[in-house]
Formats: C-alpha cells, sequence, structure tokens
C-alpha cells in the first residue's frame, strides 16, 4: 500500500513538532551521565572576600489619613459647650447667633437641616457647605478681641466675638 506524497510529509512534519516540543519542554538540556575532571585547588592563606556594596534606601513619600469621626461623635462633644453653630434649613438663622470663644477654637458649621448649599461667611472668611453637609472649623483673629459679625448670603445672622 502506497501513502500519497503530502500524507507522507504531513506525518514528518508532525513528528518533527512533536520532538521540538518535547526538546523546548525539556529546557533543552540534556542530561547524560558526565564525569567531573575538574580539579579544586586550594590555597594555603585565606584571601578576602569581597565585601557586599551598599546600598541606600530612599524613603517613599506616605500620606497620613486621620479620621475626624462623625457627625454624631463631634455634634455630641460640641453642642453641649456651644461650639456647634447650627443653620436652619432656610439659612435665616443660626444657633448660638450671639457667642464668645477663645482665640483658636474649633467649632462645627452644621448644614444638615438644608437640602440647599450654603454661603457661610464669619468674619472676612467665607465657608461653602454643601447641601447635608458640616464641617469643622478653627475660628482665629490677630486682632483681640475679634468681633466676627456671620452672612448667609445677605442675611446678617449674629456675631461671635473671639477673646
Amino acid at each position: 500500500m502506497k501513502l500519497p506524497k503530502n500524507t507522507l510529509l504531513y506525518a514528518i512534519a508532525s513528528v518533527a513538532v512533536v520532538i521540538a516540543a518535547v526538546f523546548l519542554m525539556s529546557g533543552g538540556d540534556k542530561t547524560e551521565n558526565v564525569t567531573d575532571n575538574r580539579t579544586v585547588l586550594t590555597s594555603p592563606t585565606p584571601s578576602p572576600s569581597p565585601l557586599p556594596k551598599s546600598t541606600v534606601v530612599k524613603p517613599t513619600p506616605t500620606l497620613t489619613v486621620e479620621i475626624i469621626g462623625s457627625y454624631g461623635y463631634w455634634a455630641d462633644i460640641l453642642d453641649p459647650i456651644d461650639r456647634r453653630m447650627v443653620l436652619d434649613k432656610d439659612c435665616a438663622s443660626i444657633a448660638p447667633s450671639q457667642v464668645a470663644y477663645p482665640n483658636n477654637v474649633q467649632v462645627m458649621l452644621d448644614n444638615t437641616a438644608s437640602s440647599e448649599a450654603r454661603v457661610l461667611k464669619i468674619g472676612t472668611t467665607a465657608y461653602s457647605l454643601d447641601a447635608y453637609e458640616w464641617r469643622l472649623v478653627n475660628l482665629s483673629s490677630n486682632n483681640l478681641p475679634a468681633k466676627l459679625v456671620m452672612f448667609c448670603g445677605s442675611m446678617e445672622l449674629g456675631q461671635v466675638e473671639l477673646e
């Protein structure tokens, strides 16, 4: 029985591909019994080992995030000492409206009752508060005592005195 010429070529090519694949998968290493004829030379005096090179490790910049707590946490701390300044939903009033604080005091600006963004101005500083937002701010002045008038939009809401 005689095989067509194309079939014989395909069979030879297939065998060659299988042999090449086996050779490549084995890493091309031949493992035969080879005798090591090398001689190890020892020296009577020890030679110094090279010292490892020192490497300089440069610090990478990091970001430190401090969790400031939840709304309830700060409201519970600042409300009893009148340091939680709450805007009403229409921005027509703030509580407390007439208050005295020591200089460089931290207060909460609370716009959580309003579904609209507000700009609360205390003295010369304007604070943008989104709808339902609250923010911790420091109130301070270089000239003491200082009287800081509070505005929401064009409406005067009260005054903070820094002592």
